[in-house]
């Protein structure tokens, strides 16, 4: 009886989480169906429409580009440096450094945008793929840092002592050491940077910057229909699913098991380590002070702040309860996914492709396509329809959305679950379910809620593709932020990217707690 019952509930285990991944894909595959039909039959008119214009192209790939290489290359090359820095070389304050970084890190992009445009204006950098490019790098610089840390940071030791005896000085281990060594983490966090800048249109849509995203959506807003805006996204959905399939073994179904993040080799700067030290400081308290006194000099000469805090309660609360849903069932979700993809199994490959695709797809073509079936499922289901009018849909839209970025946290929490274990209780008798209840998951435990954190983080921010499943009356932050920010950074757009600062501050003291040990220790 006692094995009927585990099997069923493992059974059922199994259905939701291919479920979920299934209804995450189903939107965007739809959409790509219906590229191929035009009204009641089946036609090429979406093809030549988009891909018969070779000028539009051109500028699309081009402002793209641009913008995604002004991100990239300070975010990178800062980046690198300050994780050196706080990682590899030998200083006072690290501790303090990194909890500021990390506080940086879950600022959400709205409210990094919003500082920026108070401090260099919007009206002047109109067209500007230059600014763009770097509001995206100034608010991926801290994640950044800490992909890279961790990299440089799991790095033999014993590598880097042999470079030394054999004559190598610090500068010369660093670069043909402890960067060639760690350049997994280094391509990774550069393809994500990329990846989020070039989905992301909120900064381009501002300052009128066309880009394939906001070309995306503003092909959706013009035409109300599915098909331009999902062959618009296309040759970078596959661009991005091939980049992240092609170095898949470096961060999603590699079995090898790494070290233990602990003790590792750090080296001394000599009379240079004050002030590479101090610069490190200055740059981590740049970006986690300045957002509050640029925002806070916006609000200078304010009478009745606590009204102006309180209109936006409504939003506030829709953002916090949907995100933090999001957040617990992504992680939840997220454990045997990666357990699925890391042992050897017949679903690894597939849902190692599903993940994939899911973090190529632009936000604003995940968003369509969940309007596109929710719509279609309300004509057949009060039930349906009922969810889609809820806050349920912003939950649902956040977890298809971050999903990937879950799974690829947990990843290499089941990677260091000794194989060896669930061998031992399978011959014990205990089936799958057991196995994932007893031991993958209490294992897991202390990332899933960290990969909860960050899922919470991210969909605080999101705003391609929630702005558009928001149901009438639930409106988000970031897109009462983003209505708000194209007549400037008047007080009430202030506030607001100030409220969202002060509600990630729980979150933030929760990684801090999570990972003082893994990240700040000298274990």
């Amino acid at each position: 009886m006692r094995t009927t019952i585990g099997t069923l509930i493992g059974g059922g285990l199994v259905m939701l989480h291919v479920g979920v991944v299934a209804m995450a894909l189903a939107g965007p595959a739809w959409l790509f169906v219906e590229t191929f039909r035009d009204g009641d039959g089946w036609a090429l008119t979406a093809w030549r429409n988009v891909f018969g214009d070779l000028d539009r192209w051109g500028v699309l790939l081009a402002n793209t580009a641009a913008v995604a290489v002004w991100a990239l290359v300070p975010s990178m090359l800062v980046g690198i440096a300050m994780a050196l820095i706080l990682f590899k070389i030998r200083g006072r304050l690290r501790v303090p450094m990194m909890a500021l970084l990390l506080l940086a890190a879950t600022m959400p992009l709205y409210a990094v945008s919003g500082w920026m445009y108070g401090v260099v204006g919007i009206e002047r950098w109109l067209g500007s793929t230059a600014m763009v490019g770097l509001i995206h790098g100034v608010a991926h610089l801290p994640l950044v840092v800490l992909i890279v840390g961790v990299a440089v940071r799991s790095v033999d030791a014993d590598l880097e002592e042999a470079a030394l005896v054999e004559g190598a000085d610090t500068v010369g281990v660093l670069f043909r050491v402890t960067l060639r060594r760690a350049i997994a983490g280094l391509v990774t966090a550069g393809v994500l940077v990329v990846l989020w800048v070039v989905t992301d249109y909120s900064v381009s849509d501002v300052l009128q910057v066309r880009t394939f995203a906001e070309e995306v959506y503003t092909q959706y807003a013009l035409h109300g229909r599915p098909q331009e805006p999902t062959l618009v996204s296309l040759p970078q959905i596959l661009l991005f699913g091939g980049l992240l399939w092609a170095w898949r073994r470096h961060y999603l179904i590699d079995e090898s098991v790494p070290n233990e993040i602990g003790a590792r080799r750090r080296f001394s700067a000599g009379r240079f380590g004050f002030p590479l030290t101090a610069a490190a400081g200055v740059v981590a308290v740049a970006l986690a002070a300045l957002p509050l006194v640029s925002l806070g000099r916006r609000l200078t000469g304010q009478l009745d702040l606590w009204t102006l805090a309180s209109s936006f309660s409504p939003e506030l609360r829709v953002s916090l309860t949907t995100s933090s849903a999001a957040g617990a069932i992504a992680a939840a979700l997220a454990v045997g996914l990666a357990w699925a993809i890391v042992r050897p199994t017949r679903w690894r490959l597939p849902l190692a492709a599903c993940v994939v695709l899911l973090l190529a797809v632009p936000g604003p073509v995940l968003g369509i396509g969940i309007v596109r079936v929710m719509t279609k499922l309300a004509t057949f289901s009060d039930t349906a329809a009922t969810a889609y009018d809820s806050p349920g849909i912003l939950v649902a839209a956040y977890v298809f959305r971050f999903l990937p970025v879950a799974v690829i946290l947990l990843v290499p929490a089941v990677r260091a679950i000794p194989i060896e274990c669930e061998l031992a209780a399978r011959v014990d008798g205990c089936g799958s379910t057991r196995v994932w209840w007893h031991i993958v998951w209490p294992r897991c435990l202390p990332t899933a809620l960290m990969a909860a954190f960050v899922v919470m983080i991210l969909a605080l921010g999101e705003l391609p593709c929630s702005i558009l499943v928001t149901p009438p009356g639930y409106d988000t932050v970031g897109k009462r932020f983003f209505s708000l920010v194209h007549y400037g950074l008047y007080p009430d757009a202030a506030m607001l990217c100030l409220l969202s600062l002060a509600s990630v501050v729980g979150p933030w003291m929760g990684l801090v707690v999570l990972l003082r040990k893994w990240l700040f220790g000298e274990k």
